[in-house]
């Protein structure tokens, strides 16, 4: 009897503890940012938005910012070694990289929230060689309000998001297509 009792008085004060913990959180939640790419797959032209501007550690250990590279075009990609989607499309990443690497094409990956031991390893692991920086709190990810990776984001010359892909790129071509939109703004 005095077990039960006990056992009761337990579930009781976990009921309530919990119930209060939703009530704090709810009562007063943060902002959600808004999404660059809208659930459509069918619309992935953004209204050109000027690009937000961050400063992240890149895998040497440096400060990098994305305002760096004003003037230049930028495939801005997010996303994360665990992500399966993201693990098809970087064998295509890479060979864009390599296509691109001595022009004014710029590609910047963002890694969400992994250990630099991780993507260290998932990088020398995979043979890749494009700059990555590290986004370690999520805090670039939510500036942008990603809500699903891989994201993909192109930024023109004057700083302007000019095209965003939600998925995977299926394919180098779907890639390059994709990049090629740059030509056909201008």
């Amino acid at each position: 009897m005095k077990r039960s009792i006990i056992i009761w008085t337990a579930a009781i004060i976990l009921v309530a503890a919990a119930v209060y913990s939703n009530y704090l959180y709810n009562s007063n939640p943060a902002p959600a940012p808004t999404p660059i790419v809208q659930n459509n797959p069918e619309q992935q032209v953004v209204d050109s938005m000027d690009a937000l501007d961050f400063t992240l550690e890149d895998m040497d250990g440096n400060k990098v910012t994305l305002s760096d590279y004003k003037g230049k075009t930028i495939l801005l990609n997010f996303w994360a070694s665990w992500c399966g989607p993201c693990k098809y499309e970087m064998p295509f990443i890479e060979k864009l990289y390599q296509d691109t690497k001595d022009s004014d094409f710029v590609i910047i990956t963002v890694n969400l929230q992994e250990a630099k031991s991780v993507v260290s390893e998932f990088m020398t692991n995979n043979k890749y060689h494009f700059p990555v920086w590290l986004d370690s709190q999520g805090d670039v990810a939510n500036q942008y309000g990603v809500s699903g990776i891989p994201l993909s984001l192109l930024i023109d010359k004057d700083f302007k998001i000019i095209s965003a892909h939600e998925g995977a790129m299926e394919s180098y071509e779907m890639l390059k297509e994709f990049v090629n939109q740059l030509k056909n703004e201008k």
